[in-house]
């Protein structure tokens, strides 16, 4: 049964369902930022509380050893305090909103970051390679939206972060149930012949 258990662990997302619920919550209100605006209030809460909750268990992790787990949760809690600056301060007369370019540059580099994420991710279960895909494609599509006045880069970006959003639920509920169940009733799927034994 412990090796179940470390199997289980092994090829999910590296946090607690609480972290993968932040995540996804977050990833929604990035895809909502570009065809709907949320109230300014609503919107700093979910971003700065999200952000709150990676920060944390990325520094726990650091303090327990797992530096990977850290350097993956730590840029994003970074990333969601950012988006406060740029979304929120100037809808309170705080600044004023970046231009087209900025953004476009901006996102492009969070892209590039998430992308090394996704090559990184092929170790562990199919669901966290299509969370951070989906996510990849999310951020560049949003981003290439900055230069183009049409709304398909719009469109497939707010598509692809609600499909990382529900993605990241999946992956709680999952680590949920397989963790309290020690064992693998609901699937995450498995890539490049890893079998239940193995580990990171």
């Amino acid at each position: 049964m412990s090796g179940s258990s470390s199997s289980v662990s092994s090829l999910e997302f590296p946090s607690p369902p609480l972290v993968a619920l932040a995540l996804s919550l977050t990833v929604y209100l990035l895809s909502l930022l570009g065809p709907y605006r949320p109230p300014v209030l609503l919107t700093g809460i979910i971003l700065v509380c999200g952000a709150v909750v990676q920060l944390m268990y990325a520094l726990y992790s650091q303090q327990r050893g797992d530096s990977r787990t850290a350097a993956v949760l730590l840029p994003f809690g970074i990333f969601w305090l950012s988006l406060v600056s740029y979304n929120v301060f100037p809808e309170l007369g705080l600044g004023r909103h970046p231009n087209s370019i900025t953004m476009f540059s901006y996102l492009s580099l969070w892209g590039f970051f998430v992308a090394i994420l996704f090559l990184g991710s092929f170790r562990r279960s199919l669901a966290v390679q299509i969370l951070f895909g989906t996510l990849l494609f999310s951020l560049l599509s949003l981003s290439m939206n900055y230069l183009r006045d049409d709304q398909v880069f719009l469109i497939i970006g707010c598509s692809c972060g609600f499909f990382s959003a529900l993605t990241a639920i999946y992956i709680a509920v999952a680590q949920t149930v397989n963790q309290r169940l020690q064992r693998y009733l609901v699937p995450l799927g498995r890539r490049f012949g890893m079998v239940v034994g193995d580990s990171d």
